[in-house]
């Protein structure tokens, strides 16, 4: 019985033993079923990934695809999806980590670089948001929000004109006139901030144009207009601000001033006037103006009534060393000299010592200004006793040694005219006029080298002195130097196209070379500009051979031959457009005459 029992327990063992093999290997082959089904189906790591990104199983699509990266680097589409699923898990500093893998591998992936670009442009370096939208720019110019987010990018990081060339082509491109006007705002700030005050104005005005009364644009404009010194346009700016606000204290001030500027006595008057009227006597700028107010009536003649109103003031205040001034010049343009000198005399008694040094100068330049006017009278002894009386009161007045050059020269003493002309530059050796009358002198008491180097200093200090680059070119000419007296006479037409005698002198000179096409040229071109120019027309006849009848209709221009010539160095200021001095002929060693300005001081 007992033998039966175990034997039924073995079999019962046994038995189930069986059934756990067959039921874990029916697992077993389960398990390698569907893993081979798995893997047949998803054999792409990608699209296994975007089922897993779906289903949002973010930790076994990371695990998974970290994998597979680490199989193929290479693959950006799945390092994307990875990417994907590390930003939205928050795992933000990972995720850029791989879009920067991105483009290591693609650097002209359009999308990953937006992506970044915008990324960085919130959370910064900013500087990496500005290389990924300049290389978004560089494939793409059209592209309007990489230019647009450069521009603020480049404005948030001071870098100002890389933000105007941006904003200035989102203007161009811009057709909403709001927009217009708010790009055109920012360009002008930017304008404003790196100090290009004439952009900013010719923008602001673009602004005016379409708000006239705009009261804030005006005043910017007419503080712009008034930086880059546009008086006519600060002015009428300034006019408009009155306009609309009415009589503004300040604005009138500035108004006064810019009529100064631009000579325009009359109005200057009227307008002192106006302020005047506005001020209170005990103000600290009511003697100020009232000074003005005469000096401007002293350039409008108004000279008798200017001195009774600087007379009032200097009795009430005799320490103001302006009115003082302004009273002794009042005195100078009426001829009464020695009441301006009187002036400044009791003044030198009055002020303190540190002041007298230029009450001193004051009245050698008053006396000086006497014996000038002396001189033109024809009175020359007490001419020149005047200025050595200046010279007394001031020894290093540069100022009275010049015109006793000026002076001496005309009566022909040159030697003594030349050394006060040196005295003069020794004194102020950065003045062009005072070398100018010390070539002059050189040149007429024979010394042309000599005038020639002062000729040169001159025009070295001044290039646009266009008397002491004729009279360089002419001392060129006669000491035979023909090529550099072309290239000065040439430089002298650039400011004075249409005179008679630059064109004979510079056609003399090519005829010395024996250049006859150009000294013909020149000659006949100086005669239409001065029909009675009989030098040019006799030289032109010796060279054709025959007389020569101008045509009485003026012919097209003819082209002149043109011909290499350095470069001179020109200041470029405003050209002197001012009629040819009269001129007298000089003749030179081989019987030729060259055209020499004889009013050189006029």
């Amino acid at each position: 019985m007992n033998v039966l029992l175990i034997l039924g327990l073995v079999l019962f063992t046994c038995t189930c033993l069986w059934v756990y093999v067959l039921f874990l290997s029916n697992t077993v082959n389960k398990t390698n079923t569907k893993k081979i089904v798995t893997d047949e189906v998803y054999d792409d790591p990608c699209e296994r990934c975007r089922k897993l990104y779906a289903q949002e199983m973010h930790a076994e699509l990371q695990r998974y695809a970290q994998r597979q990266l680490a199989k193929n680097y290479g693959n950006t589409e799945l390092r994307r999806i990875l990417a994907q699923s590390l930003m939205e898990t928050g795992n933000e500093q990972m995720a850029i980590m791989h879009y920067e893998a991105i483009l290591s591998i693609n650097p002209h992936d359009a999308e990953t670089q937006e992506l970044l670009a915008n990324y960085y442009c919130e959370n910064g370096p900013k500087s990496r948001a500005i290389e990924l939208y300049e290389q978004i720019f560089m494939y793409d110019s059209g592209n309007i929000n990489a230019v647009e987010t450069l521009a603020k990018l480049y404005e948030d990081t001071q870098r100002w004109d890389k933000a105007i060339e941006m904003y200035k082509m989102l203007l161009d491109a811009e057709v909403d006139e709001a927009r217009i006007t708010e790009l055109q705002y920012v360009l002008a700030d930017l304008y404003t901030k790196t100090k290009n005050d004439q952009e900013a104005f010719e923008i602001y005005r673009k602004i005016n144009q379409n708000d006239p009364e705009n009261l804030e644009i005006l005043i910017i404009l007419a503080d712009l207009a008034y930086k880059n010194k546009y008086w006519q346009d600060c002015l009428n700016y300034y006019k408009k601000i009155i306009s609309i606000v009415g009589d503004d204290f300040e604005i009138l001030e500035k108004i006064a001033q810019i009529y100064v500027i631009l000579e325009n006595w009359n109005e200057a008057v009227e307008t002192y006037k106006k302020i005047i009227s506005m001020e209170d006597k005990n103000s600290a700028n009511y003697i100020y103006h009232k000074n003005e107010l005469c000096n401007a009536m002293l350039k409008t003649g108004e000279c008798d009534a200017a001195i009774s109103i600087l007379k009032e003031l200097n009795l009430e205040n005799p320490k103001e060393t302006s009115i003082a001034f302004s009273l002794a010049q009042a005195y100078s343009l009426v001829g009464k000299y020695q009441s301006g000198i009187n002036l400044y005399t009791k003044l030198l008694d009055e002020l303190p010592p540190e002041n007298s040094e230029i009450i001193i100068r004051y009245i050698s330049d008053l006396i000086c200004s006497w014996a000038e006017d002396l001189f033109q009278k024809g009175e020359y002894n007490q001419a020149f006793d005047k200025f050595f009386e200046a010279l007394k009161y001031d020894e290093d007045n540069d100022k009275v040694y010049y015109e006793l050059g000026k002076c001496n020269y005309y009566i022909k003493s040159f030697q003594d005219a030349i050394g006060y002309f040196k005295r003069a530059i020794s004194i102020k050796p950065q003045e062009s006029k005072y070398y100018f009358g010390l070539g002059c002198a050189y040149d007429e008491s024979g010394s042309v080298k000599n005038a020639k180097i002062a000729f040169y200093d001159a025009i070295n200090i001044n290039p646009t002195d266009i008397k002491a680059r004729i009279a360089y070119a002419i001392s060129l000419t006669k000491e035979l130097e023909y090529a550099q007296s072309i290239e000065q006479f040439t430089e002298i037409l650039k400011y004075i196209p249409n005179n008679a005698d630059t064109l004979y002198n510079l056609a003399l000179a090519y005829e010395m070379i024996g250049d006859y096409e150009r000294a013909i040229t020149y000659y006949k071109k100086a005669i239409g500009e001065n029909s009675e120019h009989k030098e040019a027309k006799h030289n032109l006849e010796l060279i054709l051979g025959e007389p020569y009848v101008p045509e009485e209709k003026a012919p097209a221009e003819e082209e002149i031959p043109q011909e290499e010539t350095p470069e001179i160095e020109v200041i470029q200021e405003e050209s002197p457009q001012e009629e040819a001095p009269e001129m007298e002929a000089l003749d030179t060693d081989d019987g030729t005459e060259i055209k020499y300005d004889d009013s050189m001081f006029n």
